[in-house]
């Protein structure tokens, strides 16, 4: 039951990487890590019971002597003294608050030591304070001891097994990772303002500087909020305000009976206050096609990719998933059938390793852990990850996270993957490596639907071709419609690269090459043709071109 919903060819592709698994070697692999797994939860069930020990200590002497047999086993153990003494720093405040306050509150019937401000401090309060600050140091011993020996995707493994409930490490994990985040936006918006003369040397600072930086804290706040929409947006995707919808789920694939298109736009608008978004869209697109989004920025293929995951309703019209009408009533159900990758990965990312991202989805499927284990490995695998599902988020390059952005999708399982700006701030190789997974996905027998402006890729790669301005679909039809000089002026954009050079060649401004190795091809071919019908003809063109711009 836990593949339903998936047809045979995407649940092959997922699996076929696995199969080594039945291999001999893969049972001694998995067995270290069942063992690592077991040694963190004893390890965390010790740490537990020894602080729960320290609570009934009373005398000082005892709390010292754990204490020192704590910090002796620590260093013991390897671990660095520097960053134990740095995490004995935050006991500070409560060192402070139990030499201040507590030695005051025992003053009825106690041993008088000294007054201050009218207030007395006894020897029984001082006894007392002096206890609590040793549990205090005891128990930061023992949690540096867990943190420091025990690598976090294990710890949150424990924490899950020994019962903690799964919203609140969800909450701590994502409390982490964008506190970690905004103090990286935080960096980089300083080190820019002081690449523009902003000084913070030193202790005293210019007026204009703490203007400037108190300017710089509200932009933080505004990009924080904005970014926590996002937030909400992907996790909701992911149903993670939806816990527990798993349910039986219709079979649609290519080939059975049923509707054959995955999604049906008829007629919708859509508006942002006065503002409308999306103008009276009507399209279809057919299960295990791959299409485009084309348009430039403001055309609205941000609100429709909300309104195809559920996210958002439209005002008029409706929008089908697999013949079934979206609405507020059935998005849960539906958006497990519709994976949203979004443009930043770090809005996709909120979970303190890959692992644990990975596993949120499905987890708020309602599954076991058995179950949401065995998709977290094959979407890893699929991406090839697989070796990184123990490290942290931040750890990762920008390509490596839109991988596990993808690999969270993957492990819903859905039949159709909308991916926003897949290309953006991508390397070559990692473009490349991106298409090449994209191929795969689907020929597994996935409906892709990617949202770009890039016309290069969008020739090579889409089979359907959605072009949008203003809200309004310019046309709709095969990726043909990039070689329509007169279509994409309208809508802002240019034509492929590997087209433009032919059309300063006499007879071959028809030709259309969509890849590089059609337009070697075409070039070889024109070749062949001979000198006098290859023959550049570029300034007879040229001049008609230039005579047209003047008039």
């Amino acid at each position: 039951m836990e593949g339903i919903g998936m047809n045979q060819d995407q649940l092959k592709w997922m699996e076929s990487s696995a199969e080594h698994d039945a291999a001999p070697g893969h049972e001694q692999t998995s067995r270290p890590e069942n063992n690592a797994s077991s040694r963190t939860t004893k390890r965390l069930l010790a740490v537990l019971g020894l602080l729960a020990t320290m609570m009934f200590f009373r005398h000082p002497a005892a709390l010292m002597g754990a204490a020192g047999c704590f910090l002796f086993g620590m260093l013991l153990a390897g671990l660095p003294l520097l960053q134990i003494l740095r995490r004995l720093l935050l006991i500070i405040p409560f060192a402070l608050g139990a030499i201040v306050f507590v030695p005051f509150q025992h003053a009825q019937g106690g041993t008088e030591l000294f007054r201050l401000f009218g207030c007395v401090a006894t020897e029984e309060g001082m006894r007392h304070s002096i206890v609590l600050l040793l549990k205090v140091v005891n128990a930061n011993l023992l949690i540096t001891y867990l943190l420091l020996s025990t690598p976090l995707f294990q710890l949150i493994k424990s924490l899950r097994a020994i019962g903690i409930p799964a919203v609140l490490l969800e909450i701590i994990g994502l409390m982490l990772r964008y506190l970690a985040l905004l103090k990286e936006e935080a960096q980089g918006m300083v080190k820019a303002q002081r690449s523009r003369g902003l000084r913070l040397e030193g202790w005293m600072w210019s007026r204009s500087t703490y203007r400037r930086f108190g300017e710089l804290l509200g932009v933080l706040f505004i990009r924080a909020y904005a970014r926590s929409t996002r937030i909400y947006q992907s996790i909701t995707a992911r149903g993670g305000f939806g816990a527990g919808i798993a349910g039986a789920r219709r079979q649609q694939t290519i080939g059975q009976e049923g509707p054959s298109m995955a999604i049906e736009v008829r007629g919708v608008t859509y508006q942002y206050g006065q503002i409308q978004a999306l103008r009276g869209l009507s399209f279809s697109i057919r299960q295990g096609a791959k299409v485009v989004l084309m348009g430039p920025n403001g055309a609205g293929k941000s609100t429709l990719i909300s309104l195809l995951n559920g996210l958002e309703q439209p005002a008029l019209g409706e929008v089908r998933v697999f013949g079934e009408r979206m609405g507020r009533e059935n998005a849960l159900h539906l958006r497990q059938r519709i994976g949203v990758v979004y443009q930043d990965p770090d809005d996709q990312i909120f979970s303190t390793t890959v692992e644990e991202d990975v596993a949120f989805g499905p987890r708020n499927l309602g599954l076991d852990e058995l179950a949401v284990q065995e998709r977290v490995t094959e979407a890893l695998r699929a991406v090839g990850m697989s070796e990184l599902r123990g490290r942290s988020p931040f750890e990762l390059s920008y390509g490596q996270k839109r991988r596990v952005a993808i690999a969270g999708v993957l492990a819903m399982r859905p039949e159709v993957v909308i991916l926003d700006e897949p290309m953006a701030f991508l390397d070559p190789k990692s473009r490349d490596d991106l298409q090449t997974l994209l191929e795969r996905m689907h020929a597994s027998g996935l409906t892709l639907i990617v949202a770009t402006h890039d016309v290069d890729f969008a020739a090579e790669w889409a089979t359907d071709v959605l072009v949008l301005k203003d809200g309004k679909l310019l046309a709709s039809g095969t990726a043909e419609l990039l070689f329509d000089d007169r279509l994409l002026e309208q809508a802002d954009l240019h034509l492929p690269r590997l087209v433009r050079p032919f059309r300063l060649l006499q007879n071959a401004a028809d030709t259309h090459p969509r890849t590089v190795r059609e337009a070697a091809q075409a070039i070889w071919q024109l070749i062949m043709r001979g000198p006098d019908d290859a023959r550049m003809r570029s300034s007879k063109r040229m001049d008609g071109e230039t005579r047209k711009r003047e008039g």
